[in-house]
């Protein structure tokens, strides 16, 4: 009995969240589809490529909020006009240009530098 309950309200919840996430996919499709519409017809007044960026630019301003685009502008237009951008590589690339050493202003032939000092102000006892 308490089996069956359990089940129930199990498939219940499961189902109500899977109807939740659908119309939130749904809604969000439709938002893609009508900022898409708006950058088609910020195109249609463009008359060539200088224009087509300035009406990209003023489209992406607008809306690149509501779209939580993880790219700027000019990434998007550099790689949607055949640059060499890759958004694969993007986000990897971005993490591994700033590690912890570069942060701190350290380079690698830095490192060296550093243990020397360590050892030049160490009394020889590690322990605190």
């Amino acid at each position: 009995m308490a089996k069956d309950r359990y089940l129930e309200i199990k498939e219940s919840v499961l189902d109500h969240i899977q109807t939740l996430f659908d119309e939130m996919e749904e809604e969000m499709a439709m938002s893609h589809q009508e900022k898409y519409a708006l950058l088609e017809d910020s195109f249609e007044n463009a008359t060539d490529e200088d224009e087509l960026k300035v009406a990209f630019e003023q489209w992406y301003a607008e809306h690149s909020e509501d779209l939580n685009l993880d790219f700027k502008v000019d990434e998007l237009w550099d790689k949607a006009v055949g640059g060499e951008l890759s958004y694969d590589n993007l986000k990897d690339t971005e993490d591994e240009e700033e590690t912890s050493e570069d942060f701190l202003g350290l380079k690698e032939e830095d490192e060296d530098d550093e243990k020397k000092h360590k050892n030049e102000y160490s009394d020889g006892n590690d322990e605190y």
